[in-house]
C-alpha cells in the first residue's frame, strides 16, 4: 500500500511540475515579445512560431485558441508542419 502512494504522489508531483513549465513558458514568451497578450493569439501566430521552430509553443497557443486538447493540437500542428514545409 506504501508503494501505490508514494507512485501517486510521485505522478501527482511529475504533472503539477509539467503543467508549471508549460505555464511558465508561455508567460515566459509573453514577456519576450515572441506572442501577444492572452486572448489575442491567432493562427498567424502559430504558424510564425512553428517557422520559428518553437512548436511546443505552437501547440500550446494552439490550445488557447481553439480551446482543445494538447494531443489533438499536437496532431494539428504537425499537420500544418508539413503544408508549411512543403
Amino acid at each position: 500500500m506504501i508503494i501505490l502512494y508514494t507512485t501517486l504522489i510521485l505522478l501527482v508531483c511529475v504533472l503539477v511540475l509539467f503543467n508549471t513549465y508549460r505555464v511558465w513558458s508561455l508567460i515566459d514568451a509573453r514577456r519576450r515579445g515572441k506572442l501577444p497578450a492572452k486572448g489575442r493569439a491567432t493562427m498567424f501566430d502559430v504558424r510564425h512560431l512553428l517557422m520559428e521552430g518553437e512548436k511546443e509553443l505552437a501547440v500550446q497557443v494552439y490550445c488557447e485558441i481553439f480551446q482543445t486538447t494538447p494531443i489533438k493540437a499536437k496532431k494539428d500542428i504537425e499537420e500544418l508542419e508539413r503544408s508549411l514545409k512543403v
